[in-house]
């Protein structure tokens, strides 16, 4: 959008024959007052020291080191998750339904299962729809998933893909369902990818406490070299709840197989658990490097 700025006031300078070399008299626009300014709510003043007392909280920790201290929070440090898609869809009586489809998860490595879930849900009344479920690229059908006649609820497929060939699959994959409903067809699509794994976890050692920290060893198996990105999150044994969200990177090499994920001590107290806890949501990222310069993920 554009703007267009006003026309500035010009400076008014009288200047004639008779009083040219005298001192000239300038008369000064009038500025227009300046919109008032609505003043803040008290709800508004409440929202900015929140936000600036979480910032603040927050900033006292490392974002390798960082508390988890709500269900928000441990979500957004999970990885791999999976969005799904749906569309909404009027029933024959003006109800209100939704068509969805969704994985477990974005990223599969080959061999892994994928499992897919198709609803259609709400209104009271039954309806029946026709329902095909295939794996696409390319706008080509590459293997059909499942394909039948689904009332109101949801179902379930998996593609075993040591089963299948899957030679041919692309790195991104859309899964797409289709239903024919009263007549009319809807479709919704996932992507997701499919690629190979190029490391996972061997070992996680004890943890020691060094300086402010406590520090945990994770143990790579990878043909791989190079710098690695280890992301986890650390959990009460005890009471099965999240505590700190942790982060580590290391050049794996000949020499060398471990990356330190290092809990600050100060991010434990957040909790006031002592342990035991367990390490859970482990993620492995290979940064990019020769000779393709892509990230790869186990």
């Amino acid at each position: 959008m554009w703007l267009q700025q006003d026309a500035s006031h010009e400076l008014v300078v009288q200047n004639t024959p008779e009083n040219s070399l005298q001192p000239q008299k300038v008369l000064k626009g009038i500025l227009p007052k300046p919109d008032a300014i609505a003043p803040m709510t008290d709800d508004f003043k409440q929202s900015i020291k929140g936000i600036a007392k979480s910032f603040a909280s927050q900033s006292r920790f490392p974002a390798t080191s960082m508390p988890i201290q709500s269900e928000e929070a441990l979500q957004k440090y999970i990885p791999n998750q999976t969005v799904g898609a749906s569309l909404p869809y009027e029933g024959p009586d003006g109800e209100s339904l939704r068509f969805s489809l969704r994985t477990d998860k974005f990223r599969y490595f080959e061999d892994e299962t994928i499992e897919i879930f198709v609803g259609l849900l709400g209104g009271n009344e039954p309806i029946e729809a026709d329902i095909v479920v295939s794996v696409v690229a390319d706008r080509e059908e590459l293997y059909r998933v499942a394909h039948g006649p689904l009332s109101l609820g949801a179902f379930k497929a998996a593609i075993n893909t040591q089963e299948i060939n899957t030679d041919n699959w692309p790195k991104e994959l859309h899964l797409q369902a289709v239903a024919m409903i009263n007549g009319e067809t809807m479709q919704v699509v996932e992507t997701i990818r499919f690629e190979a794994q190029i490391a996972s976890v061997k070992s996680v050692g004890k943890g020691t406490v060094e300086d402010d920290y406590l520090v945990i060893p994770v143990a790579i198996d990878t043909d791989a070299k190079g710098y690695f990105r280890v992301t986890a999150v650390l959990f009460s044994e005890e009471t099965g709840k999240p505590l700190v969200h942790l982060e580590g990177k290391s050049k794996i090499s000949i020499n060398n197989d471990t990356v330190n994920l290092k809990a600050q001590l100060r991010a434990l107290q957040v909790s006031d658990d002592e342990g035991p806890y367990q390490l859970k949501h482990l993620w492995l990222e290979k940064m990019p490097g020769p000779p393709d310069y892509e990230m790869a993920y186990g």
